[in-house]
């Protein structure tokens, strides 16, 4: 084969891997930050009421459910229905969820991420364009609660150290400004 019909069909297979990519609109990452402190919170709330001493997975759902619902409460700030799995490492995965069934089909790109830095006391959202903002906590009460110590003995269990975090760069929420690409509202919008 010459080298130029490689090249041809190196490209043309390139082509094919790009079409099959879904890419996304840019999430507003503050509102992303936001709707997750606000869910986890609310979550812990409502274990501790219950007087819950573990999570199963019934109640991992539960919480999932839950905190996609908060990720899509007007005022929206994501122009479609938005998806979310938690992945095995405890990574929160938002895709954009056109059919509204909570799994993502073919088609349906991811849109944001969502990590746990437990050694730097905060949450790390990132876009598909790989920007990303972090929020912190003030004190260690957060990161002590059931939810999260479940969400951090998973990542423990997929082989993330506590400090994994250390080298990411990351723009403080205070400092964040969401790209013109992404729409706005909610808890927190102008800042």
């Amino acid at each position: 084969m010459s080298s130029k019909l490689k090249n041809i069909v190196a490209l043309g297979v390139a082509g094919l891997v790009l079409l099959g990519c879904k890419s996304e609109q840019t999430a507003d990452l503050g509102q992303v930050l936001d709707r997750t402190e606000f869910a986890l919170m609310n979550y812990q709330g409502y274990l501790e009421e219950n007087n819950f001493d573990s999570i199963s997975e019934d109640q991992m759902g539960e919480f999932t459910g839950y905190y996609t619902s908060v990720l899509n409460a007007e005022p929206r700030f994501y122009a479609k229905n938005l998806g979310l799995t938690i992945q095995a490492d405890a990574m929160f995965l938002g895709f954009a969820d056109a059919n509204g069934n909570g799994i993502q089909d073919d088609g349906e790109g991811k849109v944001f991420t969502v990590e746990i830095d437990e050694a730097n006391n905060r949450l790390i959202a990132t876009d598909v364009a790989g920007n990303s903002s972090g929020l912190r906590f003030s004190g260690t009460g957060f990161l002590t609660g059931m939810l999260l110590g479940n969400l951090l003995g998973r990542q423990r269990g997929a082989g993330i150290a506590a400090n994994s975090f250390n080298n990411r760069n990351v723009t403080p929420r205070g400092q964040y400004q969401a790209p013109r690409s992404a729409r706005s509202g909610g808890p927190r919008a102008g800042k």
